[in-house]
């Protein structure tokens, strides 16, 4: 289910990404921000450093060219890493300034970051309870709450949410890729286009190729 696990993954961090934007008061733009992490961060870069890993910042460009804009396969698609044990890290570098306390306002206006609490939260070489928890987060009370449904998931080999001090986990993974069916029967596209949408630049990669 790798298609359905990029588009869960980029909402995600396509959520964290606008929570930190509405924290620091950035405006919406003219042109609306989508399913787009990268557009975000752009604006947010004006009020906050978020500093992101270079691991982190692949995988969201790796997720808006899979599932931002083509969703239903209308791309091929490929994957070599262990996408989930990198969605763990990114969501942790990007979640953790989801935190209201790490600003500081006048009124409604934001002023800025908070120096003390965010120079602890704004390293990315070690995650800590410092720099990785959110007073009174879903994620926190998960952790805290051993007979939650959703814990399992949560802490199965991830180094970034747990309660455990384990260093290093091991995750069974192998290169995965599919085909968009266009590129193997390119003739079909005029007819699929009668009956569902294809996007304008799909049908012209292949009417010019």
């Amino acid at each position: 289910m790798i298609p359905q696990f990029h588009w869960s993954a980029l909402h995600a961090l396509e959520k964290y990404a606008k929570c930190i934007a509405i924290l620091t008061r950035i405006t919406k733009p003219e042109k609306p921000i989508k399913h787009e992490v990268d557009r975000s961060l752009e604006l947010i870069y004006k009020n906050v450093d978020v500093e992101l890993s270079e691991q982190t910042k692949k995988l969201i460009k790796r997720l808006e060219g899979f599932g931002a804009r083509f969703r239903y396969l209308e791309v091929s698609w490929f994957i070599t890493d262990c996408e989930i044990a990198v969605l763990d890290r990114a969501v942790w570098e990007l979640r953790r300034f989801c935190d209201a306390e790490l600003y500081i306002y006048s009124g409604n206006q934001f002023v800025s970051v908070s120096k003390d609490k965010y120079d602890l939260k704004k390293s990315i070489e070690k995650p800590t309870k410092q720099n990785t928890l959110i007073p009174g987060g879903f994620l926190e009370k998960t952790l805290e709450k051993r007979d939650s449904r959703a814990r399992p998931n949560l802490v199965w080999c991830n180094l970034y949410y747990t309660t455990s001090k384990r260093k290093k986990v091991s995750i069974k993974t192998s290169p995965m890729a599919e085909n968009l069916p266009f590129s193997l029967n390119p003739e079909i596209i005029g007819e699929v286009s009668k009956y569902t949408l294809v996007p304008k630049e799909i049908r012209n990669a292949f009417k010019n190729g």
